[in-house]
């Protein structure tokens, strides 16, 4: 009598981002024990006050308070905030190895590559809203609520945002952080300082007209420099290369910025994750 053989079981399908609170969860709690969450929570709340109070008592107080919001926190502070805690954090998985350990589970990869994002963001979102809260205290100036919701929000945006690009660039390329790097102070430089609309090219350009459209009106009843300026339109850039003026581009409208950042972040976040589904992942010897 021969023996009746059986069709191979096939595994369950899974649905889309199934699991992704385990892993999320999973990863907030790995993200917020390092020593690096902690030192950037650190640097960013005492370097936030520290900036902030080198304002007190200054003539402009207010308007360098503005500058510094637009052009120092989300240009310079918020993206290194989010290379350093969202860019880096698949690498890290693949690095210690931790990335096996969800892949034998029933999870899929786009899921823990866009879980393992999200757990970094709300780790970097934490930072960034604090340097941003942490400079306003330390300038010591009666900001409205409004203007300080606003200046936290796109803190926030800022971080998720540019963080998912530094993310995807993680999963392209060995050096991601290298890549991030050169996107921020190259790429980005490179597009702001270009006459005309291609300096919208620039995401920090949509990033910091969210700032602008959620905080100028309150801002402009502080200052009569900041009023002036909204009014006015930005001063001529000088650029020193090509030895001419150029005229900074208007800023984008709320809505407008909300759906380039938005459509930057899942892009990103697509490629990252098509670009993970097809890598293969070797244990160490």
């Amino acid at each position: 009598m021969s023996a009746t053989v059986r069709p191979p079981v096939e595994s369950p399908r899974l649905r889309p981002l199934a699991r992704f609170g385990t892993v999320f969860t999973w990863g907030v709690k790995r993200a917020a024990r390092t020593r690096k969450f902690a030192a950037a929570a650190l640097i960013s709340i005492a370097g936030g006050y520290g900036l902030g109070s080198l304002l007190v008592g200054t003539e402009a107080a207010t308007y360098d308070l503005w500058d510094f919001l637009q052009n120092g926190l989300l240009g310079v502070a918020v993206p290194l905030v989010a290379l350093g805690l969202v860019g880096t954090g698949f690498g890290e998985e693949v690095q210690d190895q931790t990335i096996l350990w969800h892949l034998v589970r029933p999870v899929s990869r786009t899921t823990v590559f866009v879980a393992r994002y999200a757990a970094g963001a709300a780790t970097g979102v934490a930072c960034a809203a604090g340097m941003a809260l942490a400079v306003i205290l330390g300038s010591r100036i009666d900001v409205p609520g409004a203007a300080v919701a606003g200046t936290v929000a796109s803190a926030a945006l800022g971080t998720v945002t540019t963080g998912a690009v530094y993310y995807a660039l993680a999963a392209l390329f060995r050096r991601g952080l290298v890549a991030g790097l050169v996107y921020t102070f190259v790429v980005e430089g490179f597009f702001q300082g270009l006459p005309g609309t291609i300096q919208k090219l620039a995401l920090s350009h949509h990033v910091r007209s969210v700032f602008h459209r959620l905080t100028d009106a309150d801002f402009s009843a502080l200052s009569p420099a900041i009023a002036k300026e909204v009014r006015d339109g930005p001063p001529l850039i000088f650029d020193t290369t090509a030895m001419r003026a150029i005229d900074p581009e208007p800023w984008t409208s709320l809505e407008g910025a909300l759906i380039v950042c938005a459509c930057a972040a899942l892009g990103a976040l697509w490629i990252g994750a098509r670009r993970v589904r097809r890598r293969d992942f070797a244990l160490k010897e």
